[in-house]
């Protein structure tokens, strides 16, 4: 199984470099925000763009949980929609795979062999603008590159800063990941006696803020599509160097705190009865 993986991400190398070769020569017009420090760096937008979409590599300091995003958007004539329908079939098969390797060795074995992996494939990160980063970063590499179906008219970017995960979780369950973070300290033993004061059919939720991410508001002739837009977002022609539709841009940073009114019918209580966790109860 782990040279399925080796060969699928060889091979998603091999056609995002096909893809990278392709946009350069040709030139596309296209239109890709730079933050001043990067225009004053001398930064080109095309070139910035073909770096984030084939980013697959941890930074040094980085977040496990933190994915590089930048929105934008970029004419896509045939043959550039045909290589990013292929490099998405490739990631979606990388996708299960990897999975499929996780569900059979379990997480610890999975992040050993994993670092193994980015070990023996060194010799593609020298192929790639950000040579020599420690780690392959899956979240990145497995995310689809926007390519719509039809041209809009307009497009709207905005900020959604208010999204929630949120997971329903039994008691038991509950119990078992706070023995896992370890029964003799003294914060998950005061966990474990409130979890413990509740009635059995109790109903426990887990909550996860989600990072900021861009929104592309979508203005078709006949309807109009919203979505999420981690990457630039790639528009089918036959002319790449027709002019693009209008488009509204925001600021390259997201707003501090929610930007929408919490909602009348939010379930959860305010403090979470687990913190270790992020488990709340239901309100009554």
């Amino acid at each position: 199984m782990i040279f399925d993986i080796k060969t699928q991400f060889a091979d998603l190398v091999t056609q995002m470099a096909k893809l990278r070769q392709h946009i350069e020569q040709q030139n596309p017009n296209h239109w890709f925000p730079l933050s001043h420090a990067e225009q004053a760096a001398g930064l080109k937008p095309l070139n910035s763009l073909c770096n984030l979409i084939s980013d697959f590599w941890y930074q040094d300091n980085q977040d496990g949980r933190e994915t590089r995003s930048r929105h934008g958007l970029i004419l896509a004539d045939p043959q550039t929609q045909a290589l990013i329908t292929e490099i998405n079939t490739n990631k979606d098969q990388l996708r299960v795979a990897i999975r499929d390797m996780k569900e059979t060795l379990g997480n610890k074995e999975w992040q050993l062999l994993s670092e193994r992996l980015s070990e023996n494939l060194i010799g593609f990160r020298q192929n790639l603008t950000n040579a020599g980063l420690a780690r392959i970063h899956l979240k990145q590499c497995v995310r689809h590159i926007p390519l719509l179906n039809e041209m809009p008219k307009r497009v709207g970017f905005s900020w959604y800063n208010n999204g929630r995960s949120i997971k329903r979780i039994s008691i038991k369950e509950a119990e078992d990941k706070l023995l896992n973070l370890g029964a003799d300290k003294p914060h998950i033993q005061i966990q474990l006696e409130r979890l413990g004061q509740l009635r059995s059919n109790a109903k426990l939720a887990q909550m996860q803020t989600l990072a900021p991410v861009v929104r592309a508001n979508l203005v078709f002739e006949t309807h109009r599509k919203a979505m999420n837009v981690p990457l630039p977002l790639f528009l089918p022609t036959d002319n790449p160097h027709a002019d693009l539709p209008s488009y509204k841009d925001i600021p390259l940073e997201p707003p501090v705190g929610r930007t929408r009114q919490s909602r009348d019918d939010f379930q959860l209580s305010d403090v979470p009865l687990l913190p270790s966790l992020r488990i709340y109860t239901y309100r009554d």
